[in-house]
């Protein structure tokens, strides 16, 4: 070995070893995947350009592809990206190259079953057979059928590695042995979390990564779907945000491509072309110019350049030279807004997130319903408390997001009405239920934290607690932390809960198709609530903008806060978008703990006050009341005997 290598070696980390080794097998085997495609994959009949692959034509694609080879440092990439890009093919190049120029353990994840059928026959299959690849699946075991058993259909077994097929809602598929290559396709194109209460499946999947640390591969690529929603957003934020910067015909000048300097070339209202207007010299450029300036063109990022987590966003207006044209774009753009349907413009052409603007409740009117009374005091008018719990993981790297708990207790009243008793954020570990904040809370509690007193000495206690389980890290944490107090329940939001029909379940929200909530088990003898999120937050917002009268008795839904609430609280509050749809996003930057901790509040009275209302209606039944009577007891009687109980005292 030359004294040069020797000395890199004493100086390079354990990690930094296997890099090492990896580059120099990679060395003495293939060049990188880039270079390993152009000799090897043969696009079929029926592809835009059959034939042997051609890196000139996608330049913008091998930075992507070389990221994923042993000898590059970066261990995650995401890739938001248009139409007609070829994004999907260069992962595809990836997967056969660790398949056989560095075998080695790799999953491919679609977003759908249906998806993951589509893609397996109708792209890897031809794939796999255009590089000369299927004798790398061989086995001495023959089943039954006389079929090779490392050439199933979900699974590819060859020396050295194997390829594993799933889809992003296959809980099942999703675990499993350690990979070192994780290809995750159209992101965006499933729910985040798994039914199955396991949390976010992108979670779930890298830690199928783990075991290799800096040696691990993962790329996820999608187009993007709504702002504040879209997965692959987010991870293009957390990166780099790479551009594909070109260079004008013309003048020479580097610029990222912008739909706003398309224009049209129109004659007595038909189009007749399009071209593109230089951002520096505002010279014409037409699309069969585009092939020379993708050619000289690079990838810049617009954060600090990262060797570890890299993201790269890219339009259709970079669709090579005989596949999308800027006319077509221009055409499609005037068709979109005939439909009023610009978000499928701007997802799949643009290769951006739809931007939805979106509603929330004034400022000034929400910090108006502070009332009279301290933060702790127990106003007239609170019949009961629940308790809403927010998990927050944070960050290490910013002090002023630590990991924490929030929480809102929360007292109930007739119509609807609440008041805001006290809110509390409390720091600490959260991956232990018996230190850290977890403790911390615990300590609170027992020593009467969440005893509170009206004027007259009249204590009040939590009568039910929800706590947020929705991040799968967190989730087992705060199961064994629920099974330490009573009337406390873990819980989850989802966009909607849908009746389940196998179930016999009836609607309770008006169309009847879901419910606010539902009591689920969640495997074993773990049980979870799943909110409605999208209705609770509804209702929160409309009760926000009911407004204060001048009588002793306050409208139905009216919400109260203390006096001494700051203007924070109250932000966080209204943190959240409603688009025009009834859906709600949060804009990158703004904290919604104060909204998520009063949905699970709100929730938790809606259990417990059912809960209570059904107790009553055993006894009553018990005490030999006629059924039809029974039937007559509701949420309102309840409270009303509630009333003159403390009424009473």
């Amino acid at each position: 070995m030359p004294a040069s290598l020797l000395e890199q070696v004493r100086k390079t980390s354990y990690d930094g070893l296997l890099l090492l080794f990896d580059s120099l097998a990679a060395r003495t085997t293939q060049e990188a995947p880039s270079a390993w495609t152009e000799g090897h994959r043969v696009l079929p009949r029926g592809t835009p350009f059959p034939g042997t692959w051609d890196n000139a034509r996608t330049p913008y694609l091998k930075e992507l592809m070389d990221n994923m080879g042993p000898r590059s440092p970066v261990q995650h990439q995401s890739f938001v990206k248009g139409a007609q890009q070829g994004a999907t093919a260069s992962a595809e190049n990836v997967i056969l190259y660790w398949m056989a120029a560095n075998p080695a353990a790799i999953m491919y994840v679609s977003a759908t079953d249906d998806l993951l059928d589509k893609w397996v026959n109708k792209r890897l299959e031809p794939a796999i057979d255009s590089c000369g690849l299927r004798g790398l699946f061989s086995s001495p075991t023959i089943n039954r059928s006389n079929r090779r058993t490392g050439d199933k259909t979900f699974l590819k077994q060859f020396p050295g590695g194997s390829l594993t097929m799933t889809s992003a809602q296959s809980p099942a598929g999703l675990r499993g042995d350690t990979v070192r290559v994780l290809i995750r396709d159209e992101i965006d194109g499933c729910p985040r979390m798994l039914t199955t209460g396991e949390g976010d499946w992108l979670e779930v999947s890298r830690v199928r990564t783990n075991g290799f640390g800096h040696r691990r591969k993962i790329f996820d690529l999608s187009t993007p779907t709504l702002f504040g929603e879209s997965a692959i957003w987010d991870q293009f934020e957390a990166g780099d945000q790479r551009y594909f910067f070109v260079p004008c015909p013309i003048c020479g000048k580097y610029q990222v491509l912008k739909w706003d300097n398309i224009r049209p070339d129109s004659k007595a209202g038909q189009l007749l072309d399009a071209y593109y207007l230089c951002e520096y010299c505002h010279e014409a450029i037409f699309h069969d110019q585009k092939a020379a300036m993708l050619a000289a063109g690079r990838w810049e990022p617009a954060k600090p350049w990262s060797d570890e987590d890299r993201s790269y966003q890219l339009s259709t207006m970079y669709s090579p030279h005989g596949m999308v044209d800027w006319k077509d774009m221009y055409s499609e753009s005037v068709r979109h807004q005939e439909k009023n349907d610009m978000r499928s413009f701007v997802n799949l052409y643009l290769g951006l997130p739809f931007k939805d603007e979106g509603s929330r409740p004034d400022l000034k009117t929400v910090i108006e319903l502070r009332g009279s009374y301290k933060q702790g005091a127990v106003p007239e008018g609170v019949l009961y408390l629940t308790v809403g719990v927010d998990v927050q993981r944070g960050s290490e790297k910013d002090e002023k997001n630590p990991a924490r708990l929030e929480l809102e207790v929360l007292g109930h009243g007739i119509g609807y009405r609440t008041w805001s008793i006290d809110y509390q954020r409390i720091e600490g570990s959260i991956n232990d239920p018996y230190s850290g904040a977890w403790e911390k809370l615990h300590q609170w509690a027992t020593d009467g934290g969440l005893t509170y007193k009206r004027r007259d000495g009249t204590e009040f206690s939590a009568k039910c607690i929800f706590i947020d389980s929705g991040d799968g890290e967190s989730m087992e944490v705060v199961y064994r932390f629920c099974s330490r107090w009573r009337n406390t329940y873990p819980s989850k939001g989802f966009p909607f809960v849908k009746v389940d029909p196998k179930k016999r379940e009836k609607g309770d929200i008006p169309g009847g198709e879901y419910k606010k909530y539902r009591y689920a088990n969640v495997g074993g003898d773990q049980f979870i609530y799943e909110i409605n999120t999208r209705f609770y937050k509804r209702l929160i917002y409309n009760n926000l903008k009911v407004r204060r009268v001048e009588t002793q008795l306050q409208p139905p839904g009216f919400c109260e806060f203390p006096y001494d609430y700051d203007e924070q609280h109250f932000e966080g509050l209204r943190s959240e978008e409603q688009r025009s749809d009834g859906s709600f996003y949060c804009p990158s930057g703004r904290r919604n703990e104060q909204l998520d901790t009063r949905v699970y509040a709100l929730c938790a009275g809606d259990v417990w006050l059912n809960a209570e209302t059904e107790r009553v209606r055993k006894y009553y039944r018990d005490q030999g009341l006629a059924v039809e009577q029974v039937q007559q007891i509701t949420g309102r009687v309840v409270l009303d005997m509630l009333a003159a109980r403390l009424a009473a005292k």
